[in-house]
């Protein structure tokens, strides 16, 4: 009789990157434990998932995340196994009241990963330094203080800066940066503390590192992950540009973590994978653990795209008793997944900030997480990859050609290098490339100092370009550490054309490398391919019938949505045979058995970061279809608000035509806008009946004026329209769950087949998203779906 196993879906609420990573994760998850033989329940709140879920999952419940549903779902289901590995945070408390209560004890149910001890020092700081200094190691120096005159006291000793929060066991409570005296006067005098306040050591002087170890019950372990933090910012990591592998650290450092982080592994008895973020003191040659994870946290993400290492297939294998050593992939083989893995090429993480292009990002980082989104890439030395990735960060015109700091004297660029700003690279570049001592500026910034040694090399070679335009020996040294055409050409005053006319005169090409690591996994790795320029001669590459690219944004809603939308065309194209290649970060390779090539970074000329639209190029180059280009837009929350700001309710309808003129169309979307105050809105959409009316107003709109559009959205307001994009809004997500042939239709218009009919869905639901702007520049977004009335559903179908 097959096992039953529960996995632990995402949980609604905040939109960032980590729902996409996790989800990417649920998929491979559910595909494992599928292969291994066992039945999936998948107990999740998002309504919006990859259709392959419905394929792959014996059951999706759709329902809150909370004690009491896990326990009736246990029961319902005569549940075996729990698997929480990709679940959020806070649902931690689930699992602990669960093991508290003897629940899974007595219906003789196994928690896989998670176990108490393990399960303590990931919820509890204050458990985890207990834990920690029993065990010998050292500890950030932290101490409970009551009033002001307690708190200099510890500074006296310890110097600003600080971090400190209120002591407060029944609530989760959040550190605040502290740098002066004022600003501890500040925050003790708004707010209370009847327990007193947690002050602790800030570790912004010290290097962040993150480690990662895999264990198996049988105590084979090994170190499968380091990065190290380029811009150490203190405590939250996922603000800071990370690399890995690690590079600026001493072996002999380097050897006292990794002996470090697996003794613990080992002492808390996990089972998978554990994340640990680290300190390291350079002046004291010591080091400090500041947290554990045994989940699935998306900064270490960037192991796929550096080793091919199949994270989730080992993850999954390990947890259900087998070996490290003999792990089943996906893909077939069986692979010794218990190495430590070394790459021949530098990745990294650099995090996105949600914000509109009009907002200048103000905000001052510190102890909050504020960047909801990242983007991973890949080069073969730390120029090109930091080329890469404040080319895609829209970074590379205010650092080279506008410098909109150059206009402020020495000591105004000094002050801004002690402010832990979002954009405080910019002012970091124009202090370098005025000749600051690089030594200084890493005084000031606590940046890693390889890392400004490098912006310095970039800086110069930039100012030598420009200063030698034309100079082919130059332009060769540049395009080798990650110059775009587009910048060589403003630096030059010339066409970006012109600069790649030029660029065929020199030795060197752009390549396509894959994801290696120093292990042989043949067909278990998980290949994705990251471009280069070497002298190399440049390969035939493959001829894609269908290449789909896309461009990051920052907007994460609708980086959820393309990204979901995405991976359904490049799915039924496959299906229907066609062969089809990926760019771009969002549609990178994440397990072993995906077919079809992943290149995760390609040559971007321009950012499209801060546009109100999410972009998707689809070209096609079949016998009937030679290459004709189909940019798909997905209009972001912003776009939409502004369509709302007026009407506060309107109705929209997809539409898809072929080459005939047949016209598919989707259920209307009714959306209604809801402005709380000029800072927050909310908006309300739920699918509606397609009547007669709306059939005729959306066919002869698209017929008479839209003939030349093959896909697009009708606004409708009052049963008229009143505007029409070439392009879908975020409900896009809706639409696809509702109309289950949606992305048929959609594959075969653009391969110039006929569109079927709509069909009608049993997947009918209603969702909320509420949008939080700061004066900051940025702005958070939640969601939440409901249950439509049984009433309107049946009105509905």
């Amino acid at each position: 009789m097959k096992k039953n196993v529960l996995i632990i879906g995402t949980t609604t609420g905040l939109v960032s990157g980590e729902k996409l990573a996790q989800e990417k994760a649920i998929y491979v998850t559910l595909k494992s434990f599928q292969q291994a033989g066992y039945q999936t329940i998948l107990l999740t709140e998002n309504r919006e998932l990859f259709p392959e879920f419905r394929t792959v999952a014996t059951q999706i419940v759709f329902q809150e995340i909370n004690l009491n549903n896990l326990k009736t779902i246990i029961l319902q289901y005569q549940i075996d196994f729990i698997f929480p590995t990709y679940t959020a945070n806070q649902n931690l408390s689930i699992f602990r009241n669960l093991i508290k209560q003897d629940f899974l004890q007595q219906h003789q149910v196994k928690l896989l990963v998670l176990n108490k001890n393990n399960l303590n020092l990931t919820i509890s700081h204050k458990a985890l330094t207990n834990y920690l200094q029993k065990q010998g190691f050292r500890i950030i120096e932290h101490q409970i203080v009551h009033n002001f005159e307690e708190a200099m006291a510890f500074v006296q000793q310890h110097h600003f800066p600080i971090i400190i929060r209120v002591n407060n066991k029944e609530q989760k409570t959040y550190w605040n940066s502290i740098n002066t005296e004022e600003e501890l006067a500040q925050l003790l005098a708004t707010t209370t503390a009847d327990d007193g306040y947690e002050i602790e050591r800030s570790i912004n002087n010290f290097k962040e590192l993150t480690m990662t170890t895999i264990r198996d019950r049988f105590d084979n372990a090994a170190l499968i992950y380091s990065s190290e933090d380029l811009d150490s910012i203190g405590i939250n990591s996922n603000d800071s540009i990370s690399v890995t592998p690690v590079f600026s650290l001493t072996n002999d450092m380097f050897q006292r973590l990794r002996d470090a982080v697996l003794k613990l592994t080992r002492l808390l008895k996990i089972v998978g994978i554990c994340t640990f973020d680290l300190a390291v003191d350079e002046q004291t040659n010591s080091f400090y653990v500041l947290a554990i994870s045994p989940l699935f946290q998306s900064k270490i993400l960037p192991i796929i795209a550096s080793t091919g290492y199949p994270l989730f297939e080992v993850i999954c294998q390990v947890s259900i008793g087998h070996r490290l050593e003999r792990v089943n992939t996906l893909a077939g083989p069986t692979i010794n997944a218990a190495v430590e893995l070394t790459s021949n090429h530098l990745t990294a993480r650099f995090p996105i900030w949600q914000k509109c292009r009009e907002s200048q990002l103000v905000s001052n980082l510190g102890p909050h997480t504020s960047s909801l989104g990242s983007v991973i890439v890949s080069g073969n030395n730390l120029e090109s990859v930091i080329m890469k990735g404040l080319q895609i960060l829209d970074l590379t015109d205010d650092i080279f050609i506008n410098k909109p700091d150059s206009k402020l004297d020495d000591e105004q660029i000094e002050a801004l290098l002690f402010h832990t700003n979002i954009q405080r690279i910019i002012a970091v570049c124009e202090a370098l490339d005025r000749g600051f001592d690089v030594q200084e500026v890493q005084s000031f910034t606590k940046f890693n100092l390889v890392f400004l040694e490098t912006l310095k090399h970039l800086l110069d070679l930039a100012r030598l370009l420009e200063y030698k335009k034309g100079n082919l020996e130059i332009l060769t040294i540049c395009k080798r550490y990650g110059f775009s055409d587009f910048l060589i050409a403003q630096l030059w005053n010339i066409t970006t054309k012109q600069v790649a006319e030029i660029t065929t005169q020199l030795s060197l090409n752009c390549l396509t490398l894959p994801t290696p690591s120093s292990f042989s996994l043949n067909q278990g790795a998980v290949n994705n391919y990251f471009a280069v320029y070497l002298d190399d001669p440049q390969p035939r590459q493959p001829d894609y019938q269908i290449i789909l690219k896309n461009y990051p944004n920052s907007d994460m809603i609708s980086n959820y949505e393309m990204s979901i939308l995405a991976y359904q065309l490049l799915h039924q194209f496959q299906t229907d045979g066609y062969s089809v290649a990926s760019e771009g970060y969002l549609l990178s390779k994440i397990d072993s058995s995906i077919v079809g090539d992943y290149y995760i970074d390609s040559d971007y000329n321009k950012s499209y970061l801060y546009e109100q639209q999410n972009r998707l190029n689809i070209t096609i180059n079949t016998l009937e279809n030679q290459h004709v280009n189909y940019p798909i837009s997905i209009y972001n929350l912003d776009y939409q608000r502004s369509l709302l700001a007026k009407q506060r309710v309107l109705t929209e309808i997809s539409f898809i035509q072929n080459q005939e003129h047949k016209v598919w169309l989707s259920l209307p979307i009714t959306s209604v806008l809801k402005r709380n105050t000029g800072q927050h809105w909310e908006m309300t959409a739920v699918p509606g009946k397609l009547n007669s009316r709306l059939v005729r107003l959306a066919t002869e709109f698209v017929n008479k004026k839209l003939s030349h559009l093959t896909f697009g959205t009708l606004i409708i307001v009052d049963e008229t329209v009143v505007k029409y994009l070439a392009g879908f809004t975020t409900n896009i997500g809706i639409i696809s769950q509702v109309n289950p042939n949606f992305i048929d239709v959609l594959c075969h218009s653009l391969v110039g087949i006929a569109p079927s009919k709509s069909q009608k869905s049993k997947h009918l639901f209603g969702r909320k998203i509420n949008c939080q702007r700061s004066n900051t520049g940025l702005y958070t977004t939640k969601v939440h779906y409901f249950d439509l009335p049984a009433s309107y559903r049946r009105i509905l179908k």
